[in-house]
Formats: structure tokens, C-alpha cells, sequence
């Protein structure tokens, strides 16, 4: 990673921050409140996703030309703003059940692409890297159960989207915290 992407990536630390916390708080959520309507739950999501799209948004065109890689943060952002607002312009009947999938291919989508963060911010650590390339391992593992029988696993399937939320947002807190400490490291040998 290159100083000038360290230091326009230190600058929003807490965009990965708040997507992390909002990830958890839905997961927790998911978890509490089992017997909450359907309804309620996709329009929830539906908006965290937009919330989440339009800080990713706002943190690729930021770093237009200091952060390599901008252009995957802004495409990923953008397709999170539409599905969101589509989720959210559906009728419900129709929205329920685009939930139950949409779900499921959003947190593989989100952990495929966190992989590859992983890889690019947490690289030169091993500990980091495995210890988080395992809760994105766990998330993906989670998506896809959840995929392969949404509608039969009744409870299950909100333990399996609490649990993958919860897995994404504990990956991405110390997402901020790493990219700090590497600029501060940086500034320091300069």
C-alpha cells in the first residue's frame, strides 16, 4: 500500500467503522427480535443497505486517485444504493421474499469483496489476516447454508443471517483501527 493511499485512507477510518457497526447492530437485531415481522426486517435492511452504499460511495469518490482499487469501492457502493432503494419499491408480498434472497447474495457479495480487502489492508500480518479471513470465511459459510434452504430453515435461517451480520461487522471495526496504526507507522519513518 502506498503512503498516498494509507494517508487518504486514514482520513475516512470511520466509514468501515460505522458500516461494521450498523452490521452488528442488524445482526444483533436479527438475533433478539426472531418473531419480528418480515416486513419490518427487509425495509430495515433495505435501508442499512443504502446507508451502507452511500458511505461506500462517498469513501471510493474521496479517494479518487489516491486509493488504488476506488473504482471496485464505488461500483460496490452503487450496487448497494439500488438495491436498496429497489427493495425498498417493491410491494411487500414481493419485498418478503426478495428479502430472503437478496440477503443471502448481498453477505456472500460483501464477504467476497472483504476477502479481498483483507488481503490488501491486512497483508503484511499474519495473525490479522488469519484471524479475519476467518470471520469472512464464517460469513460466506453462513450466506451460502442460508441460500441453500432460506424457506425451510424457519428460526434457523435468522441464526444464520444474525450470525453472518455479526461475522462481517466484527471483521470490519478493526478494519479502521489497522489502516491508523499503518499511517501513523508510515509518518513515523518518514
Amino acid at each position: 500500500m502506498t503512503r498516498t493511499m494509507l494517508k487518504t485512507a486514514s482520513k475516512f477510518w470511520w466509514i468501515p467503522m460505522i458500516t461494521g457497526l450498523l452490521s452488528i447492530g442488524l445482526g444483533i437485531w436479527c438475533l433478539a427480535s426472531p418473531s419480528t415481522s418480515l416486513p419490518i426486517m427487509a425495509y430495515t435492511f433495505a435501508l442499512v443497505i443504502c446507508a451502507v452504499g452511500f458511505l461506500n460511495t462517498v469513501f471510493a469518490l474521496l479517494s479518487i486517485g489516491s486509493i488504488s482499487g476506488w473504482g471496485f469501492k464505488l461500483l460496490v457502493g452503487i450496487i448497494e444504493i439500488i438495491c436498496g432503494v429497489w427493495l425498498m419499491l417493491l410491494p411487500e408480498a414481493a419485498m418478503v421474499s426478495a428479502f430472503i434472497y437478496g440477503i443471502g447474495f448481498y453477505l456472500v457479495f460483501v464477504a467476497l469483496n472483504a476477502v479481498c480487502e483483507a488481503i490488501l489492508y491486512y497483508g503484511d500480518t499474519k495473525y490479522w489476516l488469519a484471524m479475519l479471513l476467518s470471520f469472512i470465511l464464517c460469513t460466506l459459510l453462513l450466506a451460502v447454508i442460508f441460500l441453500a434452504g432460506p424457506l425451510a430453515g424457519g428460526i434457523a435461517v435468522w441464526l444464520y443471517i444474525g450470525i453472518a451480520f455479526i461475522t462481517f461487522g466484527i471483521y470490519r471495526l478493526p478494519l479502521p483501527i489497522k489502516i491508523c496504526q499503518a499511517n501513523k507507522m508510515l509518518n513515523r519513518n518518514v
